[in-house]
């Protein structure tokens, strides 16, 4: 009995001493949760260091699909602003955003309902959710949040104004030497794994000739597997753009032509660490894809 009284005084004491050691530790400033990498890009060129950023959804785990640990419901319970797109992407936490919203226990900041955003839909009349893709809706999303940041923290409001303005910066220049790139260019035709490139595609006139999957969670069925086999065979496509998570032997099967080279974009940018410049590297990543796709 003395023994195991002991074990728990033990640990009890470890974790006082923990949880004590992360408040220390923690940065002064707002606390930004966002659902995925993309939005923690865009917030922490805002933030950039002076407060804490960081995204529920990383790695393997896809936004449709997701649960919280205990460790991700403290942040979203400790965070003052919490970015996501909208409750049809992020599905498995749009109850608990809606009571978070209900009750104001955070600012909230939902990317599709900002004003201004371009916004691309499905011919089914569902949203492309992947807004990010479009740089000015990047600029809108960080200027949305920066107001919220201002709100919370006046007295830091001019180092979040400039961090936009930098933001902004950037990003006026990096499209800039993008339009130079795919302008007056002959591009040839190209596939895509998924129909997620609207954005992108719309900010510097290009256009995909078909995709593979409707939806990536949902392999096709055989007729439409061989349908679009024809019309793959028929447009003789350079590339098809492909993401980490596609199937393989699906691929192998709907492209046939060893000819047809592959190229992997990874639209979350899982790979990239975040800082300031993140975004515009999950950018240039993307641009990067396209440009080896066709040969620009």
């Amino acid at each position: 009995m003395l023994t195991r009284t002991l074990m728990l005084a033990v640990l009890l004491s470890g974790l006082c001493w923990t949880q004590g050691a992360w408040a220390q530790g923690s940065p002064t400033g707002p606390a930004v949760v966002a659902t995925i990498k993309p939005l923690q890009f865009i917030a922490q060129a805002i933030l950039d260091g002076e407060g804490s950023v960081s995204a529920l959804i990383e790695g393997s785990d896809s936004p449709h699909h997701f649960n919280l640990s205990p460790n991700d419901r403290l942040r979203i319970e400790q965070a003052d602003v919490l970015l996501w797109i909208d409750p049809k992407f992020e599905v498995y936490l749009a109850a608990l955003f809606a009571d978070i919203a209900a009750s104001e226990s955070s600012l909230m900041v939902t990317a599709s309902a900002i004003s201004g955003l371009t916004l691309h839909r499905y011919p089914d009349g569902e949203l492309d959710p992947h807004l990010w893709l479009s740089q000015g809706n990047a600029l809108l999303i960080a200027q949305a949040l920066t107001e919220q940041l201002a709100s919370i923290y006046p007295d830091k409001a001019p180092y979040f104004r400039a961090g936009l303005d930098q933001f902004r910066s950037g990003i006026d220049k990096q499209a800039q030497a993008f339009q130079r790139r795919f302008s007056n260019q002959h591009v040839a035709d190209y596939l895509v794994y998924h129909d997620a490139y609207r954005y992108f595609e719309h900010d510097y006139g290009l256009s995909h000739s078909a995709s593979l999957v409707a939806d990536p969670d949902i392999q096709p069925g055989m007729r439409e597997v061989l349908e679009l086999r024809e019309t793959i065979s028929a447009s003789s496509p350079a590339c098809i753009l492909l993401e980490p998570d596609a199937s393989p032997a699906l691929v192998n099967t709907m492209v046939q032509n060893d000819a047809v080279k592959r190229i992997t974009i990874d639209l979350l940018g899982n790979s990239l660490e975040s800082s300031a410049n993140a975004y515009r590297q999950l950018i240039d990543h993307v641009a990067t894809g396209f440009l080896s796709c066709l040969n620009i």
